[in-house]
């Protein structure tokens, strides 16, 4: 899961690119990068490092970028932030990426998973550690069969790729070119006003920095914008949307829009769902998980007519734990969250979160109520257990990550230190999001790549 934003246009495309990246941070914290074209020099510039967005302004060269951007020297630029979901965590590439190969010269930024990039490699003989990469000389291998033709070059992606998708494509014309895979697992968007044409990975990105009237990026959808006009494609071998559900359950801000639905409402719905399960136990309070937990936890307690309480307090400089990497993340869970202690002492609480997957967040949490006074804790998640690893862009390889995997409800409870825990179930997360169809495989196994086992995906990651 990572965040991508572009912009082409008379404005100052290093400052756009910056807000619209800081804007996208949630979706991941390891590393951002930008790529320019610089006009002048007819050549891309870069400027990436690890860390958050914030870094890059304080790199050497990012002064003098800033000067000649705000001079009008570049035209067409594109930015990542990195929550690396291959190749490792500190290993992983940073992005854009540049590839300049046969003639060929252009800039890559995608959000997702490539599950079978090394066996791309092998197809295409080229040798890479990590699939951005590997999809970067892809496109080029495919542009060269198209004549240099990277727009019907992404049309064909889907013909090879396993895996979820979101991308864009800065080109040495310049040209912008963005596209979703047919799935439609993760989210884009896209305004164009006038010659301004604005890029993010979430239509509250676009809102925050004033882009306009937005849209979105229908699922298997390729636009390309070369500064006077835009023209739209749809891929090759266009199938059923399956967008991701994790997006409307953590990864996407509550304020933006994914395939037409409200991420607040699902959010909403989510937990007046959940209500309905809550049976046979008694609680004092509601208390959400910050900050995903928030949301659910008011549909829950409006629809139970339950007191909501404020007692779990985050530090928001800690970052989000679940994309936070694996050696850091006990710490950040650890010191991330505190407890209102007088407002929990002798109180039966309901937990609102969003999810479990690793049960980190919860073990701490739950241990600091009890220390700080609670005589229960009840926990009520808004989604359904999370047993399967997922290959579109969430940082689970391996089944035994997962807390859920082979245990019941009572079995996880008492990993937790927990009274008990609540799942929503399949069919009311489905409902609380309004889709006609989803990828559920983290909760149902069930993958949307035709005759794919979850043994051959593994496979394929492993290999």
């Amino acid at each position: 899961m990572c965040g991508i934003a572009a912009y082409m246009g008379r404005g100052d495309h290093f400052r756009i690119l910056v807000e619209l990246l800081l804007e996208l941070q949630h979706r991941g914290q390891e590393a951002a990068g930008i790529v320019l074209f610089d006009m002048e020099a007819k050549r891309f510039v870069r400027l990436a490092g690890s860390g958050v967005v914030s870094n890059l302004l304080l790199k050497d060269s990012a002064r003098n970028i800033s000067i000649e951007s705000a001079q009008g020297r570049y035209y067409g630029g594109i930015g990542h932030v990195r929550y690396a979901t291959t190749g490792g965590y500190w290993g992983a590439v940073i992005q854009p990426i540049i590839v300049n190969t046969g003639g060929l010269n252009f800039s890559l930024a995608f959000n997702g998973t490539i599950a079978n990039y090394r066996l791309i490699a092998d197809e295409i003989r080229v040798k890479a550690s990590n699939d951005s990469r590997v999809l970067g000389y892809l496109i080029s291998e495919l542009s060269r069969e198209y004549r240099g033709d990277i727009v019907e070059a992404v049309r064909h992606l889907s013909e090879y790729v396993i895996g979820g998708y979101s991308l864009i494509v800065l080109t040495n014309e310049p040209r912008i070119i963005i596209a979703r895979d047919p799935a439609g697992y993760r989210p884009l968007s896209y305004s164009l006003q006038g010659e301004d044409f604005y890029v993010a990975s979430e239509t509250a990105a676009l809102e925050a920095v004033d882009a306009g009237e937005w849209s979105e990026v229908k699922s298997g959808e390729i636009i390309s914008f070369d500064g006077f006009s835009l023209e739209k494609y749809m891929t090759g071998s266009a199938g059923t949307p399956y967008p991701c559900v994790f997006e409307y359950i953590y990864f996407s801000r509550p304020d933006s829009v994914f395939n037409g639905v409200s991420v607040y409402e699902a959010r909403y719905r989510m937990g007046k769902e959940l209500a309905g399960l809550i049976n046979g136990i008694e609680v004092d309070m509601v208390v959400p998980v910050p900050d995903t937990g928030r949301i659910p936890a008011l549909g829950l307690s409006e629809t139970l007519g339950l007191h909501l309480e404020e007692a779990v307090i985050v530090n928001k400089y800690m970052g989000r734990g679940f994309i936070t990497p694996p050696s850091h993340r006990s710490m950040v869970v650890r010191l991330k969250y505190n407890i209102v202690r007088n407002r929990v002492i002798g109180k039966r609480i309901l937990l609102v979160e969003d999810s479990i997957v690793r049960g980190t967040t919860l073990n701490h949490l739950v241990s600091k109520l009890r220390y700080a006074g609670a005589s229960k804790v009840h926990i009520g998640v808004v989604s359904p257990p999370f047993k399967y690893p997922c290959f579109m862009g969430i940082d689970i390889p391996a089944k035994n990550e997962l807390i859920a995997g082979d245990l019941i409800p009572e079995e996880v409870a008492r990993r937790l230190g927990a009274d008990s825990v609540i799942y929503n179930t399949i069919e009311g997360l489905g409902k609380a999001v309004g889709l006609p169809s989803l990828c559920m495989a983290c909760f149902t196994g069930r993958y949307a790549f035709k005759g794919l086992s979850l043994e051959d995906l593994e496979n394929m990651v492993k290999r």
